[in-house]
């Protein structure tokens, strides 16, 4: 059942630019940072950190962006009368975002491989590509409840408030990065997509308090996502059409 939502959502992205979008995401942002570290006189590590800041940061955007999109989409087609006419729409709701999570680990790996065969090409890199690859795929773990909420925020609530929770949660993300969320970040899950990653690469660097910074973290990571998963089942289950029209 699964794999036919998922078939007959594929089928309706291709005619949207969310499949394009994660193709071309990935090749202009590692791109352009490629080109700057080119000339740039920093370190490989501060390097590496500023790349993976700056994509933490700006994933929870790009997240509402993507996840509104899908809201629309079937809000289109007959004011989500198609989805909620469904004898299994639960199935059809977890297809969705289990598609957008597809899209997503595509594309964060996608630019992970780009900047890291690039980057790791440099004369006396000291970066392996292997790291980039294992932190995208720590950003993506860490986008998880992401994504659930923004799914449930753009279909209950319409897209305009899922592309503003993506902003805000970006520029909390970046605040988070500062000193101001040293303390406080461990408990800001639309932090976690920048400020995780960047505290396993303090770790890699032998910074001190960075393996007990993600100790910490882990646990309730762990919680929020399972507990997010489980209001997303109940959720989708009991939907009954956008309370808000645009």
């Amino acid at each position: 059942m699964l794999r036919k939502h998922l078939h007959a959502d594929i089928l309706k992205m291709k005619g949207t630019p969310v499949i394009l979008a994660h193709i071309l995401i990935p090749i202009i942002t590692s791109g352009v940072f490629l080109l700057y570290y080119s000339f740039s006189a920093w370190n490989d590590a501060t390097k590496i950190m500023a790349f993976y800041q700056a994509v933490g940061a700006g994933f929870p955007v790009l997240i509402g962006i993507f996840c509104a999109s899908v809201a629309a989409q079937e809000k289109k087609a007959g004011g989500f009368q198609n989805l909620l006419s469904l004898p299994h729409k639960t199935t059809a709701f977890w297809s969705k975002v289990f598609l957008l999570l597809l899209f997503g680990m595509f594309s964060i790996l996608f630019t992970a491989i780009l900047f890291g065969y690039g980057f790791c090409r440099t004369p006396g890199c000291s970066i392996s590509i292997g790291l980039c690859i294992t932190m995208a795929l720590i950003m993506w773990c860490s986008s998880i409840p992401l994504y659930l909420w923004q799914m449930i925020l753009a279909f209950q609530f319409g897209e305009g408030v899922s592309v503003c929770a993506g902003i805000v949660s970006s520029l909390v993300s970046a605040l988070m990065l500062t000193g101001l969320g040293k303390f406080i970040w461990k408990f800001t899950v639309i932090s976690w997509t920048a400020r995780i990653p960047y505290t396993f690469l303090k770790l890699v660097f032998g910074e001190v308090g960075a393996y007990d910074e993600l100790k910490a973290v882990l646990p309730l990571y762990a919680i929020f996502t399972v507990i997010s998963m489980l209001y997303y089942f109940l959720w989708a289950s009991y939907f009954e059409g956008c309370k808000l029209s645009e």
